[in-house]
């Protein structure tokens, strides 16, 4: 299986973006925030624009994140985001749930906010 048989029925419109960007580790992960400490190296699947994904950066800093996500345009988003923010433990790139291209072990976090319901298998 791999993301070609996947459908994002939502797509990336902007309605779409708007409400991804609004979402923050705080009020779409908090029950993930005790598990997060300065040293974390996290995945954060399904990143989107990368709001949740920068947040778990600034948390982790002396850490590592890195933000996955399949569409080009929004990895770019996450990509200048974080720029922005001056943040740079943290790095975007365009990829396929299914076939990540991690070693086991890498990560202490794995973290997919609303991917699963998209994923046909």
């Amino acid at each position: 299986m791999d993301a070609r048989h996947d459908v994002y029925t939502h797509g990336h419109v902007e309605s779409v973006l708007r409400s991804h960007r609004w979402r923050t580790a705080e009020n779409s992960a908090g029950y993930l925030l005790p598990r997060i400490h300065e040293g974390s190296r996290i995945l954060d699947v399904g990143c989107g624009p990368g709001t949740i994904t920068l947040d778990f950066a600034r948390l982790a800093s002396a850490g590592f994140v890195a933000g996955v996500d399949r569409s080009g345009a929004v990895v770019q988003e996450a990509r200048a985001a974080a720029v922005q923010a001056g943040v740079a433990n943290v790095e975007f790139a365009v990829g396929d749930v299914y076939s990540l291209q991690h070693r086991a072990g890498t990560f202490d976090v794995v973290h997919a906010h609303q991917v699963l319901q998209h994923c046909a298998a």
